[in-house]
């Protein structure tokens, strides 16, 4: 079968390798389309080492095209997307209702080879038939939407609450419409244009004050959702929070950050790390409001590229400028 390999970082290879075997407990799957994550960037740019050659990838919707033994629940040809993190389920964490940050967590594309092939292999556990009412444009975006949602859901933002969006990438934009849509005023802030374009159209106010800081504070904003994960955005966030406000870190900064924790202890600041989604309950949550058209995820797609042009997609994805980039088979 064909599929997209990082052979070293910054270069993706379209080989032929072997298709997968559907397991017991699995279902085999033909992707339709595919989602660039910023994991994928991760692994392409050399940041995050790969056992070379790596399948990366874990956003996709496609169909069953075969059953492992023992899986009931679905039929050949049903369209699917897959929640692509695998907690174990019997640790401490996972029987807590924490599977999230499950030790033991196998990842797609990440710990685990990816779906960027003409198919692959998933737990029948962790994959949602799509529903009629939902779009393939849609669908493939599912995935990331979860994560931000399940950042708004762990937050305290209520309805009338002024919120700050840090980064305007896929995560803070898909962040932006579902707060919008759940009543919450939003100020956005980026350092592209492009993408403070995209999150006005999206309901948010932009930002352009050089004091952060005072006009948060003007504006009542309750709590700052930091979606860029680069260490400058996290000091931002932490040093320009209000008095009284949560700071929600989404992003996945591994470089140390400065901050004044006198500051945050006075003032009664709270921080909190949000990763990905809990499962099952996040993922069926989120399909209900897209298939009851109340978040529309695809409005972030920015662009759309064919499965032969994997590496030009990594590449565009590298330079941050983008919405969601999306690769069709």
């Amino acid at each position: 079968m064909k599929a997209a390999i990082l052979v070293e970082p910054k270069r993706i290879e379209i080989r032929e390798i072997s298709a997968p075997r559907v397991g017991k407990g699995e279902v085999l799957i033909k992707p339709a389309r595919f989602g660039v994550c910023g994991s994928d960037v991760s692994f392409y740019l050399g940041h995050r080492v790969a056992p070379y050659p790596f399948l990366l990838g874990h956003e996709t919707v496609g169909h069953i095209t075969a059953l492992g033994e023992g899986v009931t629940n679905f039929e050949i040809g049903q369209r699917v997307i897959v929640e692509p993190n695998y907690p174990c389920g019997a640790c401490a964490f996972c029987r807590a209702g924490r599977g999230n940050i499950c030790p033991n967590k196998q990842a797609l594309g990440v710990t685990i080879p990816g779906c960027f092939a003409d198919s692959f292999t998933a737990p029948a556990e962790f994959v949602w038939r799509v529903p009629d009412e939902i779009s393939d444009a849609d669908a493939i975006v599912i995935e990331p939407l979860a994560v931000s949602l399940h950042a708004l859901w762990h937050s305290r933002a209520h309805i009338g609450d002024t919120v700050a969006v840090i980064g305007c990438g896929a995560t803070g934009l898909l962040l932006i419409q579902a707060a919008v849509a759940q009543g919450v005023r939003v100020l956005a802030h980026d350092k592209f244009a492009d993408k403070l374009a995209m999150a006005r159209k999206l309901g948010a106010r932009v930002v352009e004050s050089d004091d952060i800081a005072k006009l948060w504070r003007d504006e009542n904003v309750t709590v700052v959702f930091e979606c860029a994960g680069a260490t400058a955005t996290v000091e931002l966030a932490l040093s320009a929070a209000p008095r009284g406000s949560q700071v929600v870190l989404i992003g996945l900064s591994s470089a140390p950050a400065s901050f004044v924790p006198l500051r945050l202890v006075r003032e009664g600041i709270d921080v909190i790390g949000s990763l990905i989604y809990d499962h099952p309950a996040d993922f069926a949550r989120v399909i209900a409001l897209v298939k009851e058209g109340t978040l529309r995820p695809s409005q972030i797609v920015t662009d759309t590229l064919s499965f032969d042009a994997m590496d030009r997609a990594l590449q565009l994805a590298t330079t941050g400028q983008s919405g969601k980039i999306v690769v069709t088979m």
